[in-house]
């Protein structure tokens, strides 16, 4: 057996075998018999037929088993002289076999996915900052009051929209449509608390003074910089109907408030704990985006050759994922794209994007924990078990039965490797920190 080989795109491997004459006789004379002592022909007992008349009648058959055979068997033997480990089925490719020839073919399959690792260490990142203020600590506060107050509707003729009011309403924008259409376009409903908008576009101001069941006629001029797209730079003209009134009755903002909340034991305490909540959000989304930038720039300085199979398959998981989003089910993706009135093309080119973008990313972790050699300590692993077994209300010693069960501990301790190796590159990299930001800052550029 001779074997020439052949990097191509995509993580795949071709090789051309050769195979000589007597090997090629040795695979019909072997068929031939098995067929012999099968085949059933008219004025013989089974397997008891002259071989010649068994290779005349049998020809075809024998030389689509002898070429099988060959494939399959060659095909083995050269992934393992080569030491080759395919993750794919091999496509095969040959012109013809016949008997007393020697027989070549061509077989391409998909290799592990290969990775040129470039700089990871010493990478340039700017990271936000946000500066938690009391005003911050008693907007949480006085939602937190909100969430436990006593909520009456308003009644009677002289019940009107005041400021703390939860009031629904319905909305329509009427300066998009024709005149005559809007009578009967539909009002969208929202629920809202009056005076608790933080943009000066909201309605709050419109709606105080009214009535339930009245209507009102407003119109709002939007920045050519506002965030809704569809909106910006536009004057936009509105109808807006007041459907339900309700008073808002706030808990005393003391001790007592700070302890029906189950974690604090006095005031102090709960404005403290707030504060200690916030500035940790802060801190950790802050950390968590630099570290997003820090894993982008690291895959973008190392090469990836990845099997075709793999990326179809992270793109049929995130396709999932899609679906079970928006809650329609294709196993068509034109289908399920010209349902919701998506380019095809460019909802595909977008799954593939966001595929590669993913297994690059694992396999950039995955290649750094091997070369740092990071390891999870024990400690660390019942930690995060006893984190898991906390918020799903079930003890250690039944989670770990479960993961027992399924093989699962691999799989969390893998999880934890490349938390480790991204972890890594963040404390290796070179931190600018951004001037503080605003609560309100920080959260509308998230």
């Amino acid at each position: 057996m001779i074997i020439s080989e052949k990097k191509l795109e995509n993580a795949q491997m071709e090789l051309h075998i050769d195979v000589p004459e007597n090997r090629v006789e040795i695979e019909y004379k072997s068929v031939f018999e098995r067929i012999r002592n099968n085949a059933r022909i008219d004025g013989y007992r089974k397997g008891k037929a002259p071989l010649e008349l068994i290779e005349r009648k049998f020809v075809d058959m024998a030389d689509q088993e002898v070429a099988e055979n060959i494939l399959r068997s060659e095909y083995q033997e050269a992934v393992i002289e080569k030491n080759y480990t395919p993750i794919s089925p091999p496509s095969f490719n040959f012109d013809r076999i016949k008997r007393g020839e020697g027989f070549s073919f061509t077989v391409v399959f998909e290799t592990m996915p290969v990775i040129e690792l470039g700089d990871y260490r010493g990478l340039k990142v700017n990271e936000r900052t946000c500066k938690i203020t009391e005003d911050d600590v008693k907007r949480e506060i006085e939602t937190l009051r909100e969430r436990h107050a006593n909520i009456s509707k308003k009644e009677g003729d002289d019940a009107r929209v005041e400021k703390g009011d939860m009031i629904r309403i319905g909305i329509k924008r009427i300066d998009n449509v024709e005149p005559e259409r809007v009578e009967g376009l539909e009002f969208k409903e929202y629920n809202m608390i009056v005076g608790k908008s933080r943009s000066e576009y909201g309605f709050d101001g419109d709606v105080l003074g009214m009535k339930s069941g009245e209507r009102k006629e407003t119109k709002i001029k939007y920045p050519k910089d506002y965030e809704v797209r569809d909106l910006a730079g536009q004057t936009a003209r509105y109808i807006i109907r007041v459907d339900e009134i309700n008073r808002m009755d706030l808990p005393a903002l003391d001790d007592e408030f700070a302890k029906d909340l189950g974690e604090y034991s006095s005031l102090d305490e709960m404005k403290n704990g707030i504060r200690a909540k916030l500035e940790k959000f802060v801190t950790e989304k802050a950390k968590s985006e630099a570290k997003g930038k820090l894993l982008r720039e690291a895959v973008a300085k190392s090469g990836f050759d990845l099997p075709a199979s793999m990326v179809r398959k992270e793109m049929g998981a995130l396709f999932q994922r899609v679906q079970e989003r928006t809650g329609y089910f294709s196993e068509d993706i034109n289908e399920f794209a010209a349902t919701l009135g998506l380019n095809v093309e460019e909802f595909s080119g977008s799954l593939r994007t966001e595929a590669e973008s993913n297994i690059k990313s694992t396999l950039l972790l995955s290649k750094i924990a091997e070369k740092e050699e990071l390891k999870v300590p024990e400690d660390k692993y019942r930690e995060v078990v006893e984190g898991i077994a906390k918020r799903n209300n079930s003890s250690v010693e039944e989670l770990e039965r479960i993961i027992s069960q399924n093989n699962s501990r691999e799989s969390i301790e893998s999880d934890l490797v490349m938390e480790s190796a991204l972890e890594l590159i963040y404390e290796n990299a070179k931190i600018d920190r951004a001037k503080p930001e605003s609560l309100d800052e920080f959260i509308k550029s998230e």
